[in-house]
Formats: structure tokens, C-alpha cells, sequence
């Protein structure tokens, strides 16, 4: 059995780097592997949602929350909206992010390529996710299924499930101790309605949280797909990340910069809604076959 393993982790190892080799053909970059004493924990087909969160984990939430603001300051930031950049396998690209308290989300990415514009855009509206391309021509809305849709929808870049009402979602259990960039954490494994799972880790020194994570694709790999936090900024008296490693399979793929993050500004909430898609409709004549 360890060598059937062995051997599934292998192949999918050499998968996920050639998902990265092809991205990086497009456009270069070099890619640093990240210390390897970290590793997602492992999950079966046959793993099930905790009947609840143990003590230990209460506590890493409580002390995360307490070192980056307080509990009543993160309850009191109804949403976050950020821009900034990202860059993915050398690709740049720009953003503009909002991200509310009950978990819905909006992303939007503009790029160039030879002059020409790009845009598209990405959402969760509390059930569904989905996406558009806006520029340079229009298409209809689709809904995003699967892996992709679920860790677009679970895996936040700045607001974590950690706070009513999103935490009721999830049952968090302590996994044990870790590493970070070389630097000792705590690991933690919270898991959804659906037995999805998403994992945490703390920082053992200073209690903050420096890697997060879930199941996602790249190249139409599955892998397992994290961020890493490696700068922070205050916004609304609460530290947020300023900037974050993009990971596949502990190999650095990309960065995420934010130029801005604003707390609690006016949304139209039908913007997290996927549009109707109208499309013309032929009607048959009667009698014709």
C-alpha cells in the first residue's frame, strides 16, 4: 500500500510539474521550491466532517484573531474590496477583488497582450460560482463546477472563515505541528458542509496565519493549491495580508500584490449574481416539421 502511494504521489508530482513547465514555456520564470518540510494533510475518499471544532483549534483561532486586531475588529469588516496585481508564470495581470463576511466573492482581471485588452471576471455569489469574459469580446456567463468552482469559492485571499456566520460552516481539527519557510507552525484542517476540506497554519511564535489552502487544478492537474503570506498591512486596524506566494505542490508558481484594500465600502449585492444570458429563440412555424 505505501508503495502504491509512493507511486500515485509520483505521477501526480511529475503532472503538476508539467502543468508548471508548460505555463512557464508561455512566459518565463523561475520557480524556488519552498522548504520541504511542509505538507498538506492528507486526505482519503473517505474523509468526513468532525462532529465539531476541538479546543485546540478554538484556541489558534482565538490567539490568530487576537494578535492580528482583535475578534470584534474582524466582525466589524462587513467586506473587503483590494486591487493590485498578480503575477502567474511570468503573466501579469491586474485586479480588482471584493470579498464580504458571508463569504461571496468578486474578482476581476485586466491584461494586455500586444496592445489588445483582456478582461474577465470570476464570482461566488453565496452558492454558485461562475465567470464571464468581458473583453475583448463578450461571452456568456457559465458556471464554474467541480474542483475549480470549489476552491474559487473556499479559498479566500483575505477574509478566513473564522467568524459567524461563515465559521458555522466548518468543523476545525488540530492536525499537529509543521513548518513554514522553515518556521515552526500549527496545523489545522477545517472541513465544510460537504466534507471539503481547507487547512490552516499558524504561526507557532507569532499566531498569525502564514499558509492556507485546499484541493484545486492547474494545467487541469488536480493538485494541491495554497497561499502563503509574506508581507502584511493594517486596514481597519486589523492585519491583513499585503502580499502572497502563490503555491502548487510546495513550488512557488506566482505572487499576488494588493496596492489597496478598503474596508466596508457601499456593494451593490447583485453583483456577485451570475447575469442572465439571453440568447435568441427560433421559433417553429406551425405546421413545419
Amino acid at each position: 500500500m505505501k508503495t502504491l502511494n509512493s507511486t500515485k504521489a509520483a505521477i501526480l508530482n511529475i503532472a503538476v510539474c508539467s502543468a508548471l513547465i508548460t505555463l512557464c514555456t508561455i512566459t518565463p520564470l523561475t520557480l524556488h521550491a519552498q522548504t520541504p518540510d511542509v505538507n498538506p494533510p492528507h486526505e482519503t475518499a473517505t474523509t468526513l466532517r468532525p462532529a465539531a471544532t476541538d479546543q485546540t483549534c478554538h484556541r489558534l483561532i482565538d490567539n490568530y484573531l487576537t494578535v492580528i486586531g482583535g475578534k470584534q475588529a474582524y466582525i466589524n469588516l462587513k467586506n473587503l474590496v483590494a486591487s493590485g496585481t498578480i503575477n502567474e508564470a511570468g503573466k501579469l495581470k491586474s485586479f480588482q477583488l471584493i470579498e464580504t463576511q458571508d463569504g461571496r466573492r468578486h474578482l476581476t482581471y485586466s491584461w494586455k497582450v500586444s496592445g489588445r485588452p483582456y478582461k474577465t471576471v470570476q464570482a461566488f455569489d453565496g452558492t454558485t460560482t461562475w465567470k464571464q469574459e468581458l473583453l475583448p469580446k463578450q461571452t456568456p456567463p457559465v458556471a464554474v463546477k467541480g474542483r475549480d468552482g470549489i476552491h474559487f469559492a473556499r479559498q479566500r485571499w483575505l477574509m478566513q472563515p473564522f467568524v459567524i456566520p461563515l465559521k458555522a460552516n466548518y468543523s476545525f481539527n488540530y492536525q499537529g505541528k509543521a513548518k513554514v519557510g522553515g518556521r515552526p507552525s500549527y496545523l489545522i484542517v477545517g472541513t465544510g458542509k460537504q466534507s471539503e476540506r481547507s487547512w490552516f497554519y499558524f504561526d507557532q511564535q507569532k499566531s498569525l496565519l502564514t499558509r492556507w489552502g485546499g484541493k484545486g487544478t492547474i494545467g487541469g492537474v488536480e493538485a494541491y493549491m495554497d497561499y502563503r503570506a509574506t508581507r502584511f498591512a493594517q486596514v481597519n486596524g486589523v492585519l491583513m495580508p499585503k502580499q502572497i506566494d502563490l503555491l502548487a505542490q510546495n513550488a512557488a508558481f506566482g505572487t499576488i500584490t494588493f496596492d489597496s484594500i478598503n474596508a466596508n465600502q457601499p456593494i451593490d449585492p447583485t453583483r456577485f449574481d451570475m447575469p442572465r444570458s439571453f440568447s435568441p429563440t427560433l421559433r417553429q412555424q406551425s405546421g413545419q416539421r
